[in-house]
């Protein structure tokens, strides 16, 4: 199932909610609170039902914290929405398949006990997107990565960490007196996510632009672009002091100027015979990605601006996102 940047992420308005959740509990995992007893969602899978639609409604439902998951199908469970189910499993951290009987199959979240921090969490996100981001640009060297679907997985693997803090972030926003700063920890999650959608255009786009007529040289001046992105980027994620944000937020509005002219220096020569379109075409669209990386990162210096210490759930430290001990 090929993953777009904006529509799967929808909640869903067809799920229901079977029971009620607590309002509160003992302390307990990532949130402070012991895992919801009976967060059950009931869905019906309708005939012809599109799988990517049926995706769609089984991620909202996790998204908004649901621990188990029956699915009805009449007259009995299709093998099309068997495998939306092991895609949703395969791509979750992780419901699994507790039983499969006539028309209902039955999911149940059997790693919500995680004893990892939120705040490792996003410091490990934090460190594949950066690694993710260079292995795509170091991939333009070398034979291309894309052939075999390796950047889709590298990508369904960060959506899986994205995934779980979201449902994470959005499970303790829940509770009676919500830590504020969990919004902040689910807007880090979506925005690296985002950031982590643009290796796949790098990674996949980037070999082909080196192979085409006079991409060599516009190749170069990408990855110096890309590499001061990145640096900006991980200078975000290790900030802690608002003088520091405040720099690195004007560092990234420079960047995107710099990208604005890099644009006008490279694509003018289109039509005078030096750049072919189909160049042109792919260095349009490698800026645009590692433009839109910039802004996102930028997105996150907000939210390291606005918190007055790093996202945590218990004990708050000095250190940044990427400060976190590794889990």
């Amino acid at each position: 199932m090929k993953k777009s940047e904006t529509p799967r992420r929808e909640r869903p308005a067809a799920v229901r909610r079977a029971t009620p959740r607590p309002s509160d509990g003992p302390l307990r995992n990532d949130l402070g609170q012991r895992p919801i007893e009976g967060a059950l969602i009931d869905l019906r899978v309708g005939p012809d039902e599109i799988p990517e639609h049926l995706f769609r409604r089984l991620l909202g439902a996790y998204l908004s914290g649901a621990r188990e998951f029956v699915l009805r199908e009449r007259p009995a469970i299709s093998s099309g929405t068997r495998e939306v189910v092991r895609s949703f499993c395969r791509r979750t951290r992780q419901p699994e398949i507790v039983s499969d009987e006539g028309g209902v199959l039955r999911l149940r979240d059997l790693a919500f006990e995680s004893p990892i921090s939120l705040e490792q969490r996003i410091a490990r996100m934090g460190r594949m997107v950066l690694e993710v981001h260079r292995e795509a640009v170091r991939s333009w060297q070398h034979l291309p990565l894309g052939e075999d679907g390796h950047w889709e997985r590298r990508d369904d693997e960060i959506d899986r960490e994205a995934w779980y803090i979201q449902r994470i972030a959005s499970l303790g926003l829940t509770l009676d007196r919500p830590d504020p700063q969990l919004l902040g920890a689910w807007t880090v999650a979506r925005s690296l996510e985002r950031i982590a959608d643009h290796a796949v255009v790098l990674g996949t786009v980037g070999p082909r632009l080196v192979d085409l007529p006079n991409g060599a040289g516009p190749a170069t001046s990408l990855r110096q672009f890309h590499a001061q992105a990145m640096d900006h980027l991980e200078g975000i994620l290790g900030a802690t002091d608002p003088d520091a944000v405040n720099g690195l937020l004007d560092t990234g509005e420079a960047l995107m100027a710099s990208g604005h002219s890099l644009a006008d220096r490279l694509l003018p020569a289109v039509g005078g015979g030096t750049m072919p379109p189909a160049t042109a075409a792919a260095v349009a669209r490698l800026l645009e990605s590692i433009g839109r990386t910039v802004a996102y990162a930028q997105d996150i210096a907000q939210v390291v601006l606005d918190r007055p210490s790093p996202i945590a759930v218990g004990e708050t430290t000095s250190d940044g996102f990427l400060s976190a001990p590794a889990p």
